[in-house]
């Protein structure tokens, strides 16, 4: 039974309120036009796209899932987030490159660079791909919320698929850009004030690493080659990937992509250190838990309740934030490269007509991401192929660097990517080397890619794209796009 004077309750129940606040503030006007809806109208500000970059990933996967590693294997969890961070450093001159390109999906630029076919294939592929990561992101909050609230897990399952679903149909990238941006704001500076004050609480670091299992404080236990593997693998995910291409083609200058993305990656590279933390703690004071509750065991019986509850609220409402990107990055793939074609193209539909059709799009794959993870369907088996195909898609990409690279080699490359990632994950069970780590199937695919890409190419006298035409005939098609919206306003 939850207890409304509880402090960790109010102030959770405070923070999710501010969320709402915040949301639907900030999606005002969202509806004026596709561009506005799907893109913040291309004018987000740099603190804006930093921390919508950056919370994108804080919730689930850098904050629970480095916490429920950790109490595993110890403190070299935070490598995943490390190598997060220096991969979208390393890629900041890469996504300046990508801005110049003024598309609204990844599929949509590489069927003008490869052709229709493999735009649709792209499209497919990234449209499942986000429907499983907006599945698996709905058992994640709602397990986290049932277990702290004491509510039934049905119950805190449909409330939060409620919110982050008629949040992101109400305001898209806005809602998303403005809410991530709260997040990310207090979930920072909660952790780098909290997980300091949590370690002092149970002794400091020496009763920490005393108590440690072995192995456990060797900052390089998961593997020199995993390390690799997973900084590889977030090259590709932060080169390819709709839901953090689409924050860049929202940021409102070529310089504050570049600058926030630079900026975002610089945060993580530490953060997973104070979640790994987190789950350590959790692992040293005898916490008889399930391993997905350390990061909550933690910060509750550490830390004062109210603080507690605010950062609680803070981490849950991050894994909303990724659900409600996947959830938009679907939707806006499925419109922009599967439906828009299908019915004739831009010139046939209004821009009403257009956001319309996305705001339903949204809330069906919400509510069907949330049927599949009731179902008892393998998530992971989805979501990892959808991963992994959308990975491969970065060879595309880097490959327009090339100036050899013909416009029929797209389509085989994704095709032979996809075949190597299904063997790689699925066959061979992506085995490990040496004792240092499992090699993320992302990577195999992704150069199985690039070489079927550079072999096509040599062997075959197609036809090689111009990428100054590419960019002239993208920005003429967002021009016509913006320019209804200009109309719709004046209307």
């Amino acid at each position: 039974m939850v207890d409304l004077q509880d402090p960790l309750i109010l102030a959770m129940a405070g923070y999710f309120l501010l969320t709402l606040i915040v949301g639907v503030w900030y999606g005002r006007g969202a509806g004026d036009g596709y561009v506005q809806f799907t893109l913040a109208g291309r004018d987000l500000s740099l603190p804006v796209y930093m921390m919508t970059y950056f919370a994108t990933f804080a919730g689930g996967g850098l904050t629970m899932g480095i916490a429920q590693r950790a109490f595993i294997e110890g403190i070299s969890a935070q490598w995943y987030a490390m190598t997060q961070g220096l991969a979208w450093m390393t890629m900041t001159i890469f996504i300046g490159y990508i801005y110049t390109f003024e598309v609204v999906s990844v599929p949509e630029l590489l069927g003008r660079v490869y052709g229709e076919y493999t735009k649709y294939f792209a499209g497919a592929f990234t449209v499942m791909g986000q429907v499983a990561l907006t599945a698996g992101q709905t058992i994640g909050m709602a397990s986290v919320l049932s277990v702290v609230l004491d509510v039934d897990l049905s119950i805190a399952f449909w409330v939060s698929v409620a919110v982050f679903v008629s949040l992101t149909a109400y305001g898209g990238m806005n809602t998303v850009a403005y809410t991530d941006t709260l997040h990310g704001v207090i979930i920072i500076l909660g952790m780098a004030i909290a997980i300091p004050a949590a370690v002092m609480n149970v002794g400091g670091v020496g009763a920490i690493t005393a108590e440690a299992p072995q192995g456990h404080t060797n900052w390089f236990g998961v593997g020199l080659i995993q390390i690799g593997t997973w900084y590889l693998m977030y090259i590709t995910v932060a080169g390819a990937q709709q839901q953090m291409l689409q924050r860049t083609w929202s940021a409102g200058s070529r310089k504050i992509a570049m600058m926030g993305t630079f900026l975002a990656g610089a945060v993580i590279t530490g953060y997973g250190v104070l979640t790994a933390t987190a789950g350590m703690i959790a692992n040293t004071q005898g916490a008889e838990i399930e391993s997905g509750m350390a990061f909550a065991w933690t910060i509750t019986n550490t830390l004062p309740d109210a603080v507690a509850g605010l950062l609680l609220a803070a981490a849950v409402s991050s894994v909303i934030t990724g659900a409600d990107s996947f959830l938009l990055a679907g939707a806006t793939s499925f419109i922009n490269d599967l439906y828009l074609p299908l019915r004739g193209g831009q010139d046939e539909l209004s821009d009403d007509h257009l956001v319309l059709v996305t705001r339903l799009t949204i809330i069906g794959f919400g509510v069907g991401a949330a049927l599949i993870a009731l179902s008892g369907i393998e998530i992971i088996v989805i979501n990892t192929l959808g991963m992994g195909i959308m990975s491969v898609l970065f060879a595309g990409l880097v490959m327009m660097l090339w100036d050899g690279t013909v416009r029929e080699s797209g389509l085989p490359a994704f095709v032979v990517g996809g075949v190597v990632f299904v063997i790689w994950e699925f066959y061979l069970g992506s085995p490990e080397f040496f004792g240092q780590g499992r090699v993320e199937p992302a990577v195999p695919a992704t150069a199985a890619a690039i070489l079927t890409i550079v072999v096509v190419s040599l062997l075959y006298d197609g036809e090689r794209f111009d990428t100054d035409e590419v960019r002239r005939i993208a920005s003429r098609d967002m021009d016509r796009l913006t320019a209804e919206e200009i109309r719709a306003d004046d209307d």
